[in-house]
């Protein structure tokens, strides 16, 4: 505290806060004044004192919307240890150890400026009991290494208590930082970051205790589920540790292995245990993870098995093997490899498998009670459900199955559950019985409970009676195995008993409830001067309805077809399903009109009969169809989102939300309605409207009339069509989001449009700049009309009697998009959204979660609806079928390895797969309808979530197939398929929209056939020759190589005679670049790592001399097929919306500028990226066609575009340390000048002298490059 306080009074003796957001420090110790910047949160150094270098930070933060000004020392220390880490310097004088500070677990703190700018710059440590480390962290070591780390020693002080040292991870790292108040980086403006680590830290990841011996340690560290301790006496490489299961199965396990210095990501450590005498062993996981050189280990299960059926199940995994392993040993081979989960055995059973095929693709089956074993089922992928059938004695079981993921990744939780489940929501018991199986005694569902229930019945239909308990009235038989909803009749007290069956993949949910209001199918009401008979069809009941009367009806047999029919006195029978609203009228008799009307009451469904017009028209809300008395339209032309990480520069992804470009519409001369022309007609109407704007004005009388093409002609003038027909016309486009809502006293219709929606990746060096975009429809559907993206339709009826919302139409619709994502754009998102503090408790909470529910009761695993939910009512509900085309690739600029992913890493560890590029795998998941229902808002949401989801999940078959190992021959069967689907429904398609359109369906449909026949087999072969030269330039070992190879494979030519000059290119410089790299790469490998480097470039060379020309003829032949696939595509390319933002070095994030923006993009392409992370850019300036002048912050440069192989190259380039002195108009343009040695260089280029001469003919712009490179050369 002492030090602090010195540091206090030699910092803030005198400040005050300008009108500019500075703060002005004087420090008197070295006589300097600090202008301070603290407009935003960052760090910056500031010298103190020139000729020593010392300096110190200014850093601002804002938390919870307070800012914080913090000067400091540019040494910072953080503790990652759970105890308290003493701290030491040496000192000048007596270079002895001066004690600094203690840090507590967990903190971090600022060294004081005495203790950093020593001589040494030596640093020690010490914890409690341990002495100080003899060997020292020598912080200025930073200084030509960016980072440094070592392992450093404490030797015990009582050798009784502590026969082993403790060991600190310690590792540095420089960061640079903003020198004073620019945006610039200096070789001095720095701090450094010191952080102390244990070496081992051992997670538990089981449901359960274990304990962590040490050997040559009397300590034991208990280590509770989720928890974790750190080991700060192990030394990988020279220790061992014997890891026990106190209590599992009754048993005691243990394990003990060497620590090893570099171990396996993920391994199998064996437990052995004792059976009387028979030794067993259960194998589990340990997943190693390196962070820096901390090791973190993590101790698990592939999977916990839970058994909430109530009945004994036996486990048995997939392969037998000769040994057994986690079970006690059995007699007989059919027992071999079996795990028993005893009923009333309420914890998880660990289940895996041997080392051999711990990491594989496994399955297992279970049997109930020493029967039949069920087929296998996969255990891998996790979110998957369904069930199992296990025959047994006289009995066949159905079982549900449900497999999650635990929090952690590593284990996944298989909980085993009865298909069937029986929920009493009443107050009483209720007992039920099959009706084919009337011998059976009555089973007893207890008032408010769940409880399995196992039908015996072997038929498909299974009928269920019911029965409340010491009564003997039972209600008719009802189907279980389909969705159900409906009250069955009790002739007693109780009135009925509500039934309510819910399915899913794995269970059926049988929910008892008592009676309620609104549960009957129909209330009937006689409102007529007539008896009405009625009776339910398909049997021979009938009953009569007085006049002026009302009866509560339900159906007498379930199964059946459930259809009201009555007549009044005259034999002619009506009927209704009782299911819509509804107005109509008979007439039983001359002379006399009976209306009846269907409308909901609340959630009871009411029939009314009645001879009064106006009552049913007002029950109805037959005014349905009225004007409306309030719009309201909201129009927004586009939306755009942008994803910025400020801190590294960098746009990562663009949102947009955009309109559809020009349409054009027509209309006959006396009609106001107008119709949306064909997309091709539109096309050509606004490419000869060009054409009008571009011709000069004149008076004639023609001067508006074009030709569209052969049988149109137009007047632009006054928007007239003169042929083929008289029409007026209409220039408009379709806004990026449109809302309209509708409102009038009996209804509401709200109608939404999404036109367009597009995810751009804005990362430079990326595979698939559009990550998310519609998929351009065929021609034949493009040539009809424009669709939006997303559309929803809604019309909701308003009752003025009623609570309950009721829609009479709820559609959403969807249209086909693609999803293509590179592993670059998924680790640059990550880093923005990551926290720097792994959060352990947070961890450990869902962890002990998932423990909870191993011993929840069935009823917490049972999804049931509470009746008391307001629920509304869909006529019809419809969401479209979604069609996702998904692509991924592995490759990227900022692709340093998988293991950045540690999540995805781990789950594809524990699914066994390898990961590989994905090529337009197609996921079809159907629609979701549901007619005539009431849902409340959370089942809606439910059903619809898990609908699509479980889709999605089972269609992860389709990765298999599309996995991109030699291309992807499946797309060529993908290819003619789709051809096939277009020729066949295409002349439907036309038909529908009339019948003179059927013969161009059946054209257009036949070229669509030829084109994805041709271009679906050059596109196969095109991705199949495409990953053979991927693998063989990866083989070159050549980062640059690879980078610049991927940069030209990914961006598409313009047209066919570009990428067959690009692919020419690429086997010239193929074979160039291989015998070139003989020379150079030995030379470049000994500038960068001395000798070493020198032979590794020396390899480098002679391996690129085969495979750099081999890559060049594959990427040739794969480019020649992917162009000839692109001309016989019938679909347009997608690009990206705009190019990505322009961020100046100070990283503040302005409102985006176009220009900016295509300046960047051109330093980004200049010579393939090669200024592209050394330079900033600053403006530019367009010369010729497609030559530019590019300023960055580094230098000047002229640019140009080449048309035959594309991409931006640099006629010549200086530093503005080169150019010296000012740049002068010219009268052909603006001259540079240039140092000496570079006109010979570059004499070619036109140099007049010593200097350059760029033609620019526009006075004003040649002032402006002059004022900009003047600019540029004194802030330089």
């Amino acid at each position: 505290m002492q030090e602090v306080s010195k540091i206090q009074y030699q910092l803030s003796l005198d400040s005050q806060k300008s009108p500019e957001n500075f703060l002005f420090v004087k420090v008197e110790t070295f006589e300097k004044e600090l202008k301070l910047p603290f407009e935003r949160a960052d760090k910056r150094y500031f010298p103190l004192d020139p000729k020593t270098n010392k300096g110190l930070i200014s850093e601002v933060s804002m938390e919870h919307g307070v800012l914080s000004l913090t000067l400091r020392s540019i040494l910072k220390i953080f503790n990652h240890f759970t105890i308290p880490v003493d701290i030491y310097y040496m000192t000048e004088k007596s270079n002895n150890l001066a004690f600094i500070f203690n840090i507590q677990p967990g903190q971090s703190r600022n060294l004081p400026y005495k203790a950093v700018y020593t001589t040494t710059g030596q640093l020690f440590f010490s914890v409690k009991s341990y002495s100080v480390t003899s060997v020292p962290f020598v912080w200025r070591d930073l200084n030509s290494n960016v980072t440094i780390s070592k392992t450093l020693m404490c030797r015990p002080k009582d050798h009784l208590n502590h026969t082993e040292p403790f060991l600190l991870y310690v590792s540095g790292k420089m960061k640079q930082v903003y020198s004073e108040t620019s945006t610039r980086y200096t070789m001095a403006s720095v701090c450094y970051n010191v952080y102390l680590k244990p070496v081992v830290v051992f997670k538990n990841y089981l449901p359960f205790n274990v304990v962590c011996i040490i050997d040559k340690l009397v300590e034991e560290y208990v280590i509770e589920p989720g928890a974790y301790t750190q080991l700060p006496n192990v030394q990988p490489g020279t220790s061992s540790i014997c890891v026990k299961i106190p209590d599992y199965l009754e048993k005691e396990w243990t394990c003990k292995n060497e620590l090893l210095q570099n171990p396996s990501e993920f391994t199998v450590w064996q437990f052995s245990s004792y059976e009387n005498i028979v030794k067993v062993n259960l194998d589990l996981g340990m997943h190693c993870k390196q962070d820096g050189s901390s090791m973190i280990m993590s101790l698990y299960c592939p999977f916990w098995l839970n058994n909430k059926t109530g009945l004994t199940l036996d486990y048995r995994k997939s392969k037998k093997e000769k040994s057994e392993k986690g079970s006690p040993s059995k007699t007989t081979e059919d027992n071999m490899n079996v795990i028993t989960h005893p009923s009333n055995y309420d914890g998880p059973i660990l289940f895996s498998f041997n080392a051999k095929n711990f990491f594989g693709k496994k399955k297992a089956s279970i049997r109930v009670d020493s029967g039949d074993w069920s087929d296998k089922f996969p255990l891998d992928v996790a979110g998957s459900s369904g069930y199992v059938v296990c025959k047994g004695q006289n009995h066949i079981y159905m079982i549900g199955v449900r497999n999650t993921l635990t929090y952690n990744g590593l284990t996944k939780q298989v909980t085993f559950t009865p298909y069937y489940v029986m929920v009493n929501n009443a107050k009483y018991d209720i007992e039920c019985r099959e009706f084919d199986r009337p011998a059976d005694r009555w089973f007893t569902v207890p008032a408010k409970s769940c409880v399995p229930f196992w039908p015996r019945s072997e038929k498909d239909d299974k009928l269920l009676k019911l029965r409340v308990v010491n009564t003997e009235e039972t209600t008719p038989p009802f189907l279980i195995t389909q969705t159900n909803n409906i009250l069955l009749q009790l002739d007693n007290k109780y009135g009925g008993i509500h039934a309510d069956i819910q399915l899913t993949e794995s269970s059926t949910y049988i929910n008892l409830s008592p009676y309620a209001e609104g549960l009957p199918p129909p209330m009937i009401l006689n409102h007529t001067d007539k008896t009405i008979s009625y009776w339910e069809k398909e049997t021979v009941q009938i009953r009569k309805l007085d006049p002026g009367h009302s009866v509560l009806f339900t159906w007498s047999n379930p199964p059946g077809c459930r259809v009201l029919a009555w007549d009044i006195g005259n034999k002619k029978e009506m009927q209704d399903e009782l299911q819509t609203d509804g107005l109509k009228e008979f007439s039983p008799m001359p002379n006399y009109t009976v209306y009846w009307v269907s409308f909901l009451n609340g959630m009871q469904r009411v029939i009314l009969f009645t001879l009064n017009e106006d009552v049913a028209a007002d029950v109805q809300s037959a005014k349905q169809f009225e004007v409306a008395d309030t719009e309201i339209n909201v129009s927004i032309h586009g939306i755009g989102l942008s994803l910025v990480n400020n801190v590294a520069r960098q746009e990562l992804m663009y949102l947009a939300i955009a309109n559809s470009g020009i349409i054009w519409e027509y209309a006959k001369l006396k009609s106001n309605r107008y119709i949306e022309m064909a997309v091709r007609d539109s096309y050509l109407m606004e490419r000869a409207y060009q054409r009008y704007l571009s011709k000069e004005k004149c008076d004639t009388p023609d001067f508006g009339r074009e030709l569209v093409d052969e049988k149109t002609e137009v007047d632009f003038d006054t928007l007239r069509m003169l042929k083929p027909q008289q029409r007026k016309m209409r220039r408009v486009f379709q806004y990026g989001l449109w809302i309209q809502m509708k409102t009038s006293p009996y209804q509401l219709q709200f109608h939404a449009k999404v036109n367009k929606v597009q995810i751009d990746n804005q990362l430079f060096d990326c595979i698939f700049p559009i990550v998310l975009a519609p998929v351009p429809p065929p021609r034949t559907m493009g040539d009809n009309f424009h669709r939006p993206f997303i559309e929803m339709s809604v019309v909701q009826r308003v009752m003025k009697y009623s609570h309950i919302t009721q829609f009479k139409y709820f559609k959403v619709l969807i249209q086909e998009f693609h999803v293509k994502v590179d592993i670059g754009f998924v680790i640059a998102l990550l880093d923005l959204l990551e926290t720097n503090v792994a959060n352990e408790e947070e961890e450990r909470k869902h962890f002990l979660e998932s423990i909870k529910l191993t011993k929840e009761p069935l009823k917490s695993l049972v999804v049931t609806i509470s009746q008391k939910e307001q629920k509304s009512f869909y006529d019809v509900l419809h969401f479209s079928p979604l069609k996702i085309h998904v692509s991924f690739s592995l490759q990227s600029g900022n692709y340093k390895g998988l293991s950045q992913l540690d999540v995805v890493n781990v789950l594809l560890q524990g699914l066994g797969v390898t990961l590989t590029d994905m090529q337009d795998v197609i996921f079809k998941l159907a629609y979701f309808e549901r007619n005539y229902t009431f849902l409340s808002q959370n089942q809606l949401i439910s059903e619809v979530t898990s609908h699509y989801s479980n889709q999605a999940i089972k269609q992860l078959y389709v990765l298999v197939l599309g996995l991109d190992v030699l291309g992807n021959p499946y797309g060529l069967v993908l290819g003619i398929t789709k051809g096939f689907e277009d020729f066949f429904y295409e002349p439907i398609q036309g038909a529908i929209q009339g019948p003179g359109e059927f013969a161009e369906g059946l054209v257009l449909g036949a070229r669509s056939l030829f084109s994805h026949t041709v271009g679906g087999a050059a596109g196969a072969v095109s991705r199949i020759t495409g990953a053979m030269g991927k693998g063989i330039a990866a083989l070159t070992f050549d980062k640059d190589y690879q980078r610049r190879r991927r940069d030209a494979m990914t961006k598409k030519p313009a047209s066919v005679q570009e990428g067959l000059a690009r692919g020419g290119k690429g086997l010239v410089m193929g074979v160039y670049d291989g015998v070139t790299g003989v020379f150079t790469k030995p030379i470049s490998g000994a500038k960068h790592d001395g000798v070493e480097g020198f032979f590794k470039g020396l390899g480098k060379g002679a391996i690129g001399l085969i495979t750099r020309p081999t890559a060049g003829v594959i990427d040739f032949a794969s480019g020649s097929l992917e162009a000839v696939r692109r001309a016989t595509d019938l679909e347009e390319d997608i690009c990206r919306i705009r190019p990505s933002r322009s961020l100046p070095a100070d990283g503040f994030v302005r409102p985006y500028n176009i220009q900016e923006a295509e300046g960047n993009k051109i330093l980004m392409e200049l010579e393939k990226g090669k200024y592209s992370t050394t330079d900033v850019y600053v403006a530019h300036f367009t010369i010729e066609k497609n030559q530019v002048l590019l300023l960055t912050d580094k230098r000047i440069a002229l640019a140009s575009h080449s048309e035959v192989f594309g991409g931006w190259q640099a006629e010549w380039a200086f530093a503005w340390s080169d150019i010296p002195s000012s740049a002068t108009v010219h009268p052909k343009g603006v001259q540079i000048p240039i140092p000496e040695a570079k006109k010979k260089k570059f004499g070619m280029f036109g140099s007049n002298g010593a200097n350059k001469l760029i033609n620019v003919q526009n006075d004003a712009l040649k002032e402006k490059i002059v004022k900009q490179i003047e600019y540029m050369r004194e802030k330089a």
